[in-house]
């Protein structure tokens, strides 16, 4: 979608450090982080719904997830967004963010 920040991230047309990419997702840092660690799984394919997207494929968004959280060894928290959920982007995207303690303001 052409107003859409994440579509435009996923073609190349705005910059971002894409720690990750392949046919269906791309991983940036995210721009405006709430944790040290702060990453997005961002869908390639604009306006899919957590409830309406392809169980494989959230699968193998989720799996990449995994693989992070095992290749950063790290304490975490997952949120998933998606239309409607967030005033950023209506574009299914996964939060992958490292867990602070209750003591360590976000």
């Amino acid at each position: 979608m052409e107003s859409c920040v994440f579509c435009k991230i996923a073609a190349g047309s705005l910059p971002a450090e894409k720690v990750y990419e392949d046919d269906e997702m791309i991983v940036i840092p995210d721009k405006n982080p709430a944790a040290a660690i702060h990453l997005l799984f961002i869908s390639k394919s604009h306006g899919e719904e957590f409830h309406s997207v392809d169980p494989g494929k959230l699968a193998r968004m989720l799996g990449k997830v995994r693989e992070k959280i095992a290749e950063l060894k790290m304490a975490y928290r997952v949120a998933m967004n998606g239309m409607g959920a967030t005033l950023v982007s209506n574009h299914l995207h996964i939060h992958l963010l490292e867990k602070v303690s209750a003591d360590r303001p976000v």
